[in-house]
């Protein structure tokens, strides 16, 4: 996305799997000094419509917990996980509170995937 000025704001990439069925939202990106504006839910939208024009039913993404910013770091998910989701709290400004206001549900976590007590937690959405 540019502004008016040609200016990269922001950019956003699908990365096909599963025969095209599925995608893989990554990356995201929105420049720092204008988040907030709508930006990034802006180019979100538009990669649902791609995919949905591409026979693409479902959009997944990973959004990792390396900073501990969620109360699924630093814990042992390999006890009692679905009760983990489903009281997930974000403590620091996570980014998945965002996708989940563009529609995507947390569909599962990868424990210890950037380390111990970092996860990446799985979010998906039909786009259907």
């Amino acid at each position: 996305m540019l502004d008016e000025n040609s200016n990269v704001l922001g950019w956003i990439g699908g990365l096909p799997e599963y025969d095209g069925l599925v995608w893989e939202l990554h990356p995201l990106v929105v420049r720092s000094d204008v988040r907030k504006f709508g930006i990034g839910k802006a180019l979100v939208v538009d990669l649902e419509a791609q995919v949905k024009l591409r026979g693409g039913l479902t959009i997944m993404l990973g959004t990792d917990d390396e900073d501990g910013m969620t109360s699924l770091a630093n814990v042992n998910l390999y006890d009692n996980l679905p009760d983990k989701i489903a009281s997930i709290r974000n403590l620091k400004g996570h980014p998945y509170e965002f996708y989940q206001k563009c529609g995507y549900s947390i569909i599962g976590v990868i424990p210890d995937a950037n380390g111990r007590g970092k996860p990446d937690i799985l979010m998906a959405k039909q786009v259907y």
